[in-house]
């Protein structure tokens, strides 16, 4: 053990500035301009993330750009000036080079403030939305003098090791030092003994016990933190001018931790971005001003701001001063690491832990300065990526932003981190909880359409409700830059949207989807079965807290709320329901291991006499936040207190939670029962209930699900807008049972229109229906339904009607079964490089390669000739068939799938069936062309396209440019950094129609009540 003597040297200290909440429209139920659910409006359709490589580029294809995600159903553009990534050497390979001269092209230049006002002109006619990044590259930073006390601090150590009994006499100066376990009680202040030299003189005692003494002393600078490098420290491909300002001098971090760094922003913004026309152009197409993820860390030792000393003492109740041993360095893992510990039970991690909460708050303080700025000045919201990435409780301070954001990156695809970050952000009445969607490691020019798909439906899952796609790169010219066009992330990260893929121009289709799922989940308020109280203040990881299935397969929805979060006004319970105005929390699960603080368990103990049902799951929790040993003592004998209530329930290790829900008579509001991985969301607004059903597995599933709500149901098509009411289910006084077959990560929605004035016509009451019935439509008069059946239906088939009789459907006579789709012919338009790589205006070299006709069976182009596995683009498919089919025998099997000729007249129609699309596919059928199809499950009726003989269908399908690439990649270069330097080329991908595309002929039965 070592004795230790901590010196701690300061700068000035800053005053907070005040702030206080403003009137704002980022509640639920704000007057917003929804649209409509099959046309949404631009305020709830998705946006792209606009990269500009910086603001040398020509404003007329900024313009064109605009004009361009427009054209393919986004909402809007989220304007960031990427300035490569700040120029900081982050992947393998050689450097970007600078494409312009950055002592012109800075951010905030007036050629940027150009841009930018282009970028909003532009929206204003186009209808669209802007988001404005605050700064380059991730918007942390902004140019100042490198002096300010604006900027990111850090705290600079130095040690020695005094012998005991001996005397240090120098100067205080940098060193490193090893883990050491350091005696608490020996732990001392000695800063006023140094001098205004920074000399200090200190003797050990020699009765001290230990090793040695260890004398400490930190010195709080700035860490110059560059968001974007100043030009003359980087590579360029042309001459810099000199640098005469600090605006063209680079970018720098300013400090998250106090008003101070966020006004550093706003005066930079004052200054230089902002006049009276700007701000009344963002007063009409501005979003939100926005922040990207706190990514920090790399050159940082320990975060630190001159107010923290004063800040903790306050709220923590003890000095900072002699634990910041165990502060240094902390910041390398998710796992706490210090160079020193201390001898206390739990090694000094309580210090550590009050730390972090002191950041938490003063963060805080940085968010709200920014959020109220964007409302009084701009009349915009402020959205961020709230804390993550950080050592700090990011469930405490995402209700302080207007539109908290997350990430599919950062979060992994994890539906229970996105219930982590929608937790407190639903219980803050916020309306949007926004994601960056779609960055995908090591899939540039190789994402398919339904892996991007798959990113937005977990996250819908997990509260989510709208979405910055990642992204879509400036399209035109810049310096040396090849086709496929300037390339973000030295091509690590997909994906670079945009004209010069083969897909874009279909991208309508499932922006369309996205646009309507966006509307759903934009409305009303959020329904929550369960909540988990969870207290971390680190999150530099976000990892899944409750990893057991049992609630998932019970049908239970769930989030996650920080003690902190009970602060809230609408933190309450009232009739056993928490939050009875927001989610509508049935009951409250605290796991053993979870960790208390003082003022949570005063409100759980609240709670808890109010009579919300809680869950001690595993046994008491006994951790405590923080150092506060009353505080520990004091929750403890309340938790215990808490047992007595019989609405208070204490498990041991091992038992399953939604077991013991069952017992104390919690039930979701969506009890599934089937073969699937189910999730479902609930919002609701005064006359409507909306659910939310996700299959995240990866195969078709079957099952019901039982829903808490008598509302009339209906089905909301994301694909097509079509709103049809579902006409098979069961109702008792108090729920719905409606049956549901799903596709491996295919989506449905389901509504219950709880108005008096809705008109509940006829229907089938039963929770399953037979294979044989494809569909059950409302028929004419409004008393009879019409019953699509297939071939397979080889006997009766009796239906429960809603009015009480039972009818019973006979077998439709000479119907054919299913049939392949054969013959068919492809016609590839190859997209490659221009003759010129460096020519970005074509959006690529296109050309038809030769005809393959006679194909039987669709296979991936690569496996129908080897010369295709270096060729993307678009493809051209046809085939015909004739209408009506032959009937077929009468076969003693399930449906079967054959081949027919002939034609007669025992049909009414058919479906058309392609399967899964592996990237974009439009079909037409004589001519006709279909709505845009789920690609999870591409199904549709095309019956009224149907005639008498043959019948054409066209197919045209889109691919990522993988394959193409592979042929030039080599040469295929970024701001002058070559794709091979970073990145293999892409692998041989699977493109084209790749499923049997099937024809399924039907017979309407109808029946009346």
């Amino acid at each position: 053990m070592v004795c230790s003597v901590a010196l701690f040297l300061t700068t000035l200290t800053l005053q907070s500035q005040l702030t206080y909440a403003v009137e704002s429209n980022d509640q639920v139920n704000a007057n917003v301009d929804y649209g409509t659910f099959q046309a949404p409006s631009a305020n709830v359709r998705p946006r792209f993330r606009y990269w500009l490589p910086d603001a040398s580029v020509n404003s007329s294809q900024v313009a064109d750009d605009i004009r361009d995600v427009g054209r393919v159903g986004a909402g809007g553009v989220e304007l960031l000036g990427y300035y490569l990534y700040g120029d900081v050497q982050i992947f393998p390979g050689n450097f970007c080079l600078l494409q312009s001269d950055w002592t012109v092209n800075y951010f905030g230049s007036p050629a940027w403030k150009n841009l930018q006002t282009v970028v909003l002109q532009t929206a204003q006619e186009e209808g669209l939305v802007v988001d404005l990044a605050l700064g380059p590259n991730q918007g942390a930073g902004v140019p100042a003098p490198s002096e300010s006390d604006g900027l990111l601090w850090d705290l600079f150590f130095f040690d020695v090791s005094i012998p005991i009994g001996g005397t240090f006499d120098g100067l205080v100066l940098n060193a490193t030092a090893s883990t050491i376990t350091l005696s608490q009680t020996s732990l001392n202040d000695v800063t006023k003994l140094v001098d205004g030299n920074g000399h200090v003189r200190i003797n050990s005692l020699s009765s001290q016990t230990g090793i040695e003494t260890r004398l400490f002393a930190y010195y709080l600078k700035h860490s110059h933190y560059p968001e974007v490098q100043a030009q003359d420290s980087v590579m360029a491909a042309v001459p810099q001018s000199p640098i005469k300002t600090y605006e063209q001098n680079g970018s720098w971090v300013v400090d998250h931790f106090s008003a101070l760094g966020a006004q550093t922003m706003i005066d930079y913004w004052q200054n230089h971005l902002l006049d009276s026309s700007m701000i009344n152009l963002i007063k009409k197409v501005g979003n939100y001003v926005w922040e990207d993820s706190q990514e920090f860390v790399f050159l940082e030792n320990t975060f630190w701001t001159p107010e923290l000393p004063d800040t903790f003492s306050a709220n923590r109740g003890y000095s900072v001063n002699k634990y910041i041993p165990l502060l240094i360095n902390t910041l390398a893992s998710s796992t706490p690491s210090a160079l020193y510990v201390t001898d206390e039970p739990d090694s000094g991690s309580s210090h550590i832990a009050d730390y972090r909460q002191t950041l938490t708050e003063l963060n805080a303080i940085y968010l709200q300065t920014l959020t109220n700025w964007a409302q009084r000045t701009l009349g915009i919201q402020f959205s961020a990526q709230v804390v993550y990435n950080l050592p700090m409780d990011m469930l405490a301070n995402i209700p302080y932003v207007h539109a908290p954001e997350c990430e599919t990156l950062a979060f992994g695809g994890s539906i229970d981190a996105y219930k982590q970050f929608a937790g407190p952000a639903n219980l803050a009445g916020k309306r949007i909880i926004s994601s960056e969607s779609g960055a995908g490691f090591r899939q540039t020019y190789q994402q398919t359409i339904p892996d991007l798909l798959s990113g937005f439906k977990g996250s819908i899952a997990g509260g989510v409700n709208n979405f910055i796609v990642h992204g879509y790169p400036y399209t035109g010219n810049y310096g040396n830059t090849t086709w496929p066009g300037f390339t973000t992330f030295d091509y690590m990260f997909s994906e670079m949207h945009g004209r010069h893929l083969p897909g874009w121009g279909f991208y309508s289709d499932w922006l369309g989807w996205l646009s309507r799922n966006q509307w759903v989940a934009q409305t009303g308020i959020p329904k929550i079965d369960l909540v988990f109280w969870t207290k971390s203040t680190d999150y530099r990881q976000i990892l899944p807290k409750y990893t057991s299935d049992d609630l998932l397969t019970a049908g239970f929805s769930y989030q996650y709320l920080s003690p902190d979060n009970f602060a809230l006004p609408e933190a309450y319970v009232l009739d056993g329901v928490l939050a009875p105005q927001r989610q509508q929390f049935n009951a409250m699960v605290v796991g053993a291991n979870e960790i208390l603080t003082g003022p949570g368990v005063t409100k759980l103990s609240e709670y808890a006499i109010a009579g919300l049902p809680i869950i001690f799951h595993g046994g008491l929790p006994s951790k405590f936040q923080g150092y506060n040993q009353d505080g520990y003592a004091s929750a403890n004998a309340t938790i215990s207190r808490l047992t007595l209530l019989r609405n208070v329930h204490v498990t041991p290790p091992g038992v399953g939670l939604a077991d013991t829900l069952a017992k104390i008579k919690v039930t979701p509001r969506t009890a599934v029962s089937g073969n699937g991985t189910w999730y479902t969301t609930w919002r609701s607004d005064s006359t409507t209930d909306y659910v939310y059903v996700f299959n995240a597995g990866q195969i078709f599933s079957s099952g019901s699900i039982r829903f808490e709500t008598t509302g009339i149901p209906y089905t909301y098509n994301t694909w097509t807008g079509e709103i049809t009411p579902v006409l098979v289910y069961q109702q008792s006084s108090t729920h719905t049972t409606i049956p549901l077959q799903l596709a491996g990560s295919q989506t449905t929605i389901l509504a219950f229109k709880n108005s008096g004035g809705e008109n509940r016509g006829l229907y089938v009451q039963t929770d399953s229906i037979p294979a044989s019935i494809l569909d059950i439509r409302s028929g004419s008069p409004s008393n009879a339904l019409s019953v699509l059946l297939t071939s397979a239906s080889m006997s009766p088939i009796k239906l429960q009607l809603s009015t009480g009789k039972t009818t019973t459907l006979p077998p439709v006579q000479g119907l054919t079964p299913a049939f392949h789709l054969s013959n068919w012919s492809l016609t590839i338009e190859s997209w490659t490089s221009p003759p010129n790589p460096f020519d970005l205006n074509p959006v690529a070299a296109r050309s038809n390669l030769t005809t393959i006709s006679n194909i039987q069976t669709l296979l991936p182009w690569n496996q129908l000739s080897s010369s295709l596995e270096t060729v993307s683009g678009r493809g051209y498919y046809s085939t015909s068939f004739v209408w009506p089919p032959a009937p077929a025998p009468r076969l003693n099997a399930a449906q079967n799938i054959i081949f027919n000729r002939p034609p007669t007249n025992n049909h009414s129609g058919a479906f058309l069936d392609l399967g899964m699309i592996v990237y974009t596919a439009r079909v037409s059928v004589n001519g006709h062309t279909l709505p845009a199809l789920d690609v999870t499950w591409a199904r549709v009726d095309i019956s009224s396209y149907l005639r008498n003989g043959v019948n054409s269908v066209e197919v045209v399908v889109s691919t990522p440019l993988g394959n193409a690439l592979r042929a030039i990649w080599s040469g295929v270069e970024s701001s002058g950094k070559f794709a091979q330097s970073q990145i293999a080329a892409p692998g041989v991908a699977a493109y084209g129609l790749v499923s049997s595309v099937a024809v399924i002929p039907y017979g309407v039965v109808s029946v009346s009540g």
